[in-house]
């Protein structure tokens, strides 16, 4: 025994059974296919044409900024050099600690100097040895 279960206002084939969705969009599709095809090209070609705006400003931007680094060429890369120049930590006492190793010993670290340029360090070596070769 076969129970049809279609309400009314389900649109149905032919054969009084129900139509998929496919179908349905089928159907539209096919009533409709010039205006759709007609929007889609129109939405196409909006978009080539943004695509071409967006292309030109850019390559006007980048060859406005080519432009201004030649002409500054000299004086921005001395500028950025001297910017980036590391300076020199100030010299610090570091107080000992204990660390903790990759196999989970842990050792002690006695304290230590740390920071100054290299020159502070050249100096201090001198006047470490100037005692030891007064006294020799």
């Amino acid at each position: 025994m076969r129970v049809n279960d279609s309400t009314p206002s389900a649109p149905t084939s032919e054969e009084g059974e129900p139509t998929s969705f496919v179908e349905k969009t089928k159907n539209w599709y096919g009533k409709h296919r010039t205006k759709i095809r007609a929007a889609c090209g129109a939405v196409g070609g909006v978009a080539v044409v943004v695509a071409v705006v967006v292309a030109r400003q850019a390559m006007k931007q980048n060859a406005t900024e080519d432009t201004a680094e030649s002409e500054d060429t000299g004086s921005a890369a001395e500028s950025v050099e001297e910017d980036e120049r590391r300076k020199p930590p100030v010299r610090h006492s570091v107080s000992g600690y204990t660390r903790r190793l990759a196999d989970g010993r842990e050792i002690p670290v006695s304290g230590y100097e740390r920071g100054g340029s290299s020159e502070d360090e050249g100096q201090d070596e001198d006047e470490d040895e100037e005692p030891d070769e007064d006294a020799a």
